[in-house]
């Protein structure tokens, strides 16, 4: 159960976990390829899997490859398997940092844009102490607290592991590892687009978690505004997506020109990061409540025009003048497809407004008629009531805006 549980724990934020049976063989997915594709090595793990069959039991071991990445593993209770996390980073590889790696390991130029799309596709934690914490508290549920030890490996403990790659670098014919990200990346910002253009917020998230995961590689000197460049794109894309799913430009406008607004003043890349998420849910939350795509253009023009000015003359005569059709034609229409007269309908979106306001703001209930579009308060009370089935007072003395919101809409 335990194993379970970190397995899809660590899965959750990208790292692979593998449980390998004797005798230990390990194919490409230990390194993504790396050696395979870019270092020409037919057999890359050869001496890894070696290593993993000499593993003393009860002894966690932690190492770093000579490409900075980082795994962790074990041979498991009972059972001869053998534990194996990675690769992993914990930190961002920068220009710089690339550039180091890249003199030290005597690669060739042609070969940092390949290692750098490769970098791409490794995650990247954020506390290396946090994660070795969460290893140590599986080892004890599996091996009892002082039941066994650690040991942590570099690249100079792996010296065998670090001249056989050395003594394959090559100039790679193709950038495989290059298409393949990209490929990802496109992949999984369609599956945004996807959840937000339902409004799913759960499917969004999982695939923003995926998207913040694989990040691009540096097109710009300065990380944040890199950053900054690419979250302005995803908003760009999420505004078309709203609008193709049929939310009104008026609703969709505002909002994402505030969100460019707030990422020029976002100061770190976390900050971005959460800004992102917000931006997405935001999305959603205008699909689900302002998409009218199952509607005909008319019926979206009558229900976009009502939301627009709550206290404009929204009755049947004036939205036809105003859109140019017969009254007549345009009420059974709406009927039809909406399932309520258009009267009940104005009606139904003015007390919903009406609540909101009396549950966030202090504004006296004479001015909460007025704001609804209802300025006959006497008739805004006997309409509230039912509607709602209490008047504005009792509403306001008993309701909490978070009710309201579960609610979602005016009973």
């Amino acid at each position: 159960m335990y194993l379970e549980f970190m397995q899809e724990l660590m899965e959750s934020i990208g790292v692979s976990v593998h449980r390998i049976s004797p005798p230990y063989i390990v194919e490409e997915w230990m390194d993504l390829g790396l050696r395979a594709e870019i270092l020409n090595i037919s057999d890359p793990n050869a001496l890894l899997s070696d290593a993993l069959s000499q593993l003393p039991e009860r002894t966690i071991h932690h190492f770093t490859d000579e490409f900075l990445c980082n795994y962790t593993t074990f041979l498991l209770p009972d059972s001869g398997e053998c534990f194996l996390a990675g690769p992993m980073l914990f930190e961002a590889i920068s220009e710089s940092r690339l550039d180091e790696l890249c003199e030290k390991l005597s690669l060739p130029p042609e070969l940092r844009g390949t290692l750098q799309s490769y970098f791409c596709r490794i995650p990247v934690l954020a506390s290396q102490p946090m994660y070795e914490s969460t290893i140590n508290v599986l080892a004890k549920h599996l091996f009892g607290d002082n039941g066994f030890g650690v040991v942590y490996s570099d690249p100079a403990d792996m010296e065998g592991w670090y001249q056989f790659s050395q003594n394959y670098l090559r100039i790679p014919e193709k950038p495989f590892l290059s298409i393949q990200v990209i490929e990802e990346r496109y992949a999984v910002e369609n599956g945004l687009i996807t959840a937000v253009t339902n409004g799913n917020h759960t499917k969004a998230m999982e695939m923003l978690s995926k998207l913040t995961k694989n990040t691009l590689p540096p097109r710009m000197p300065n990380a944040l505004r890199d950053h900054k460049d690419y979250t302005i794109t995803i908003n760009t894309l999420l505004r078309k997506t709203a609008e193709g799913a049929g939310v009104h430009p008026i609703h969709i406008d505002s909002f994402s020109n505030q969100n460019v607004k707030e990422i020029e003043q976002c100061i770190s890349l976390d900050q971005l990061t959460s800004f992102l998420r917000k931006i997405t849910i935001g999305y959603c939350r205008l699909i689900r409540q302002y998409s009218l795509r199952n509607y005909s253009l008319l019926v979206q023009k009558v229900i976009t025009y009502i939301d627009t000015d709550l206290c404009a003359d929204l009755s049947l005569k004036s939205l036809s003048e105003q859109l140019s059709v017969n009254p007549n034609y345009l009420s059974t229409l709406f009927k039809k497809e909406m399932g309520t007269s258009l009267t009940d309908f104005v009606n139904h979106r003015r007390i919903t407004h009406a609540q909101r306001l009396l549950l966030s703001t202090d504004m006296p209930i004479k001015l909460v008629a007025q704001n609804s579009g209802i300025p006959d308060i006497a008739y805004f009370s006997r309409l509230f009531k039912r509607i709602t089935g209490m008047t504005p007072k009792v509403f306001r003395e008993t309701k909490t805006y978070q009710e309201f919101q579960e609610c979602g809409k005016a009973k």
